[in-house]
């Protein structure tokens, strides 16, 4: 397969990532992200199931995700902010993990824009959602929470051995998921964040920086995904 992210674009979006960050607030983070940065396996079936399937998440990043679900010592279900068509929560459920995803599915412009497909209505974005996961036959291990996630947090109960945040990228976004849903994170569980790493949202690279002083250390990383757990 022909790599739609050549060489010389990775190199020029880690460039612009370096020179835009904070060095003072955000290197500790990134320094720490590189260390522990490594390539997780992931089955050639569970890549096919979610490669057709629209989002951002690279072979890279699901093998993270993968191996969270897989090998991570805490037992319980994934708490998923942020799911869109479905390609985390496919990997998630595929490793055999339970999945609460929680995502709003609403109608964006920008998404349509990047991705097409005839979507015309928030509903039929969680159509597609749902017919992705019957295709990938796993919808028996998924249950959704339709909703903003700072509003299914006000009345959730449940603790998760995995909380996978990709849901609103401003820094108020990633801050309100922080601190309404790592409670929720059982103390041996393992924290993922999609897009802490890169150039184009430095907003959720802040809010991950904050984790360091706050407890929390990097356990892995692959693509723009850094893995937390609690000191």
């Amino acid at each position: 397969m022909i790599n739609p992210f050549p060489f010389t674009a990775r190199v020029r979006l880690w460039f612009r990532f370096f020179t835009r960050i904070s060095y003072r607030r955000d290197l500790p983070l990134v320094v720490r992200a590189f260390q522990t940065r490594r390539t997780f396996p992931l089955p050639d079936a569970t890549w096919s199931a979610i490669e057709p399937l629209d989002g951002f998440l690279s072979r890279k990043e699901a093998g993270v995700l993968h191996w969270a679900a897989c090998e991570w010592r805490a037992p319980g279900p994934v708490l998923e902010l942020g799911s869109y068509a479905g390609r985390s929560t496919v990997v998630f459920a595929r490793a055999g993990r339970t999945v609460h995803a929680v995502d709003a599915w609403s109608l964006d412009v920008a998404d349509l824009s990047a991705f097409g497909g005839g979507i015309t209505s928030a509903d039929a974005v969680f159509a597609r959602f749902q017919a992705n996961l019957r295709r990938a036959q796993v919808e028996d291990r998924v249950f959704t929470h339709r909703g903003l996630t700072h509003e299914v947090a006000r009345q959730w109960d449940l603790d998760g051995a995995i909380l996978f945040i990709d849901a609103g990228h401003t820094y108020a976004d990633v801050r309100g998921d922080l601190d309404l849903w790592t409670p929720h994170l059982k103390r041996d569980g393992i924290l993922l964040m999609h897009d802490v790493l890169g150039d184009v949202y430095l907003n959720v690279t802040r809010a991950a920086s904050e984790l360091l002083r706050e407890g929390w250390r990097v356990q892995a990383s692959a693509g723009s995904i850094v893995a937390f757990t609690r000191q």
